[in-house]
């Protein structure tokens, strides 16, 4: 468990599957910005099953208020093989928990474990360029924009520009 001010991250515990799939699947929590593909129900507790979701590659953490109420997932995982650099994803599911900075937080305190507890020199966050509250999120933990990758993402029927934020472990100040 991770502790923050205003939220823990923690494990997916079995005990929740079924409502967190539902969650993940539901096409109105995802947004618009957000790929519309549906995660197997069976694929993702056999996912649970073999890891918790959690491997030497990714992890996947549940975003939970102090009375452990499930309020978003966050995630990190390496983009590409030549790499160790890390790249987050992450998700608040309802509207009323939006804006009120729990995204921030919980990016803030899983940067912070990542260079802390892995050798890893560079941690990043990529968003469709139109995706303006993701990029405020990066902008709010102090990650430096790179640039566009054009055309990189695939959502709802069209190729989307992203940009690339990134921190690296000299310039991340511990929170």
């Amino acid at each position: 468990m991770i502790k923050g001010k205003e939220i823990i991250l923690r494990y997916v515990q079995a005990s929740e599957l079924d409502s967190l799939i539902t969650l993940i699947n539901d096409p109105e929590l995802k947004g618009e910005f957000v790929r519309a593909l549906l995660k197997s129900p069976a694929r993702f507790k056999k996912d649970f099953e073999a890891n918790s979701f959690s491997t030497e590659n990714s992890e996947l953490f549940v975003i939970a208020d102090h009375s452990n109420s499930i309020l978003g997932v966050i995630g990190h995982f390496i983009t590409v093989p030549y790499s160790s650099a890390r790249e987050l994803g992450f998700s608040i599911f309802t509207q009323e928990n939006r804006n009120k900075g729990i995204a921030s937080e919980a990016v803030k305190i899983l940067t912070q474990y990542l260079f802390e507890n892995i050798p890893i020199n560079r941690v990043q966050i990529c968003m469709a360029t139109e995706h303006k509250a993701c990029e405020k999120v990066a902008l709010n933990c102090g990650f430096k924009k790179e640039g566009v990758l054009r055309g990189s993402i695939f959502v709802r029927g069209e190729f989307l520009d992203t940009y690339v934020y990134s921190t690296l472990r000299s310039e991340y100040k511990i929170i």
